[in-house]
């Protein structure tokens, strides 16, 4: 069997797939192995390719992050913040200790970025009514409106990054990421831990 024609059976592009999807020619990741392939002679052109244009992309989706979240004046340990509170799910209380335990943040500075985030109006800190010697940080209305805002922003900037990309491909590539993760998780842990819930600790890993 061709490669080609096992690329078919799985779904999965083959040799003459650039052709087949309309892609463009070369780009800056093939000039950058070709680089490398005269100082080593066993470098794989194909996985070097694919492991670096994922090096690169993730690299420009952080940036574009940043760069979203810059433009409207908010911090990103702001944004982490918010984001946190409402994957806590309603009534997107939080003990303050467990976002600083979420976030790897030492509870001082947990507390000092809360201080200046209750000023913007982003959260409100009260005692909890069950136990008056617990302190409860709480998302407002303003705050949810923020992360929702910088929210469609991020989509915004995601759809633009895929944009060159058709249905059909948007739906090959998805699978082919989706088989790979598969791949990995099977012999380790999952590669997205699931969100805290509540008082729950989530599983550990990035966010």
């Amino acid at each position: 069997m061709s490669a080609q024609d096992s690329a078919d059976r799985l779904g999965a592009p083959g040799p003459d797939s650039a052709d087949r999807l309309g892609a463009p020619g070369p780009d800056s990741v093939d000039r950058h192995i070709a680089h490398w392939s005269r100082e080593l002679s066993d470098l794989d052109p194909q996985i070097e390719g694919i492991v670096t244009r994922m090096q690169m992309l993730v690299r420009l989706l952080r940036r574009n992050k940043e760069g979203w979240l810059a433009s409207s004046g908010l911090k990103p340990w702001e944004f982490e913040v918010l984001h946190h509170l409402v994957a806590a799910g309603p009534p997107y209380r939080v003990a303050p200790s467990l976002l600083a335990e979420w976030l790897d943040t030492h509870p001082a500075t947990m507390t000092n970025r809360l201080d200046r985030m209750e000023q913007a109006g982003y959260i409100t800190r009260a005692h909890d009514s069950g136990d008056r010697r617990r302190l409860l940080v709480a998302l407002t209305a303003e705050g949810r409106a923020v992360w929702e805002e910088r929210m469609e922003e991020g989509d915004r900037s995601e759809r633009a990054l895929l944009g060159t990309l058709g249905p059909a491909e948007l739906g090959l590539l998805d699978g082919l990421l989706r088989r790979l993760v598969r791949g990995v998780e099977e012999n380790g842990p999952p590669l997205m831990p699931e969100w805290p819930s509540g008082g729950r600790k989530p599983d550990g890993g990035p966010s």
